[in-house]
C-alpha cells in the first residue's frame, strides 16, 4: 500500500496492517502491539522524514514467513534516519522535566520482537518483526 505521508493516511495504513495480523491469527494482545509499533513508525515518517513543504509517500507492506514470523515493512524516500541509533529515553525525571520526543521509538522497540533498518537506493526500509 502506498499513500501520502500525511496523518490522514494513518487510519488506512493501520487498518491494512491490523487486518494482516488478524489474517495471520494474532491474539488481541499481539494485534495491539502490532498496531502500536506500526503507528509509531508511520507517524515518525509523517512528522520527520520529509522536510516541511515537501510532499512524500510511505509504502507499507507485510508478510507472514514460513517460520511463523510476521513482518511489517515501512519504506519512504525521506531523509535518512536509523531509529535503531536512538538511545533509550530518560524515564526517571518528572514528566515536565523530560525532553520532548523519543517515546515512540522506545515503544516500537518494545512492542516488536525485532527491528531492522537499512537505507538503500535513497529509501529508508524499516522492518518490524513479530514472533509466532
Amino acid at each position: 500500500m502506498i499513500l501520502p505521508a500525511d496523518l490522514r493516511s494513518l487510519p488506512e495504513f493501520l487498518e491494512f496492517v491490523v487486518q494482516g495480523g488478524k489474517d495471520a491469527g494474532f491474539s488481541e494482545e499481539r494485534l495491539w502491539k502490532l498496531e502500536l509499533a506500526s503507528e509509531e513508525a508511520v507517524v515518525n515518517v509523517i512528522r520527520y522524514a520529509y522536510p516541511e513543504g515537501k510532499a512524500g509517500t510511505i509504502q507499507v507492506g507485510y508478510r507472514s514467513e514460513a517460520n511463523g514470523w510476521f513482518c511489517v515493512r515501512i519504506c519512504d524516500a525521506g531523509q535518512a534516519f536509523d531509529p535503531l541509533s536512538v538511545g533509550p529515553p530518560l524515564l526517571t525525571p518528572k514528566i515536565e522535566e523530560r525532553p520532548i520526543g523519543g517515546l515512540g521509538i522506545f515503544f516500537m522497540k518494545h512492542m516488536a520482537d525485532e527491528i531492522r533498518y537499512r537505507r538503500k537506493n535513497g529509501m529508508n526500509h524499516l522492518t518490524l518483526r513479530f514472533s509466532p
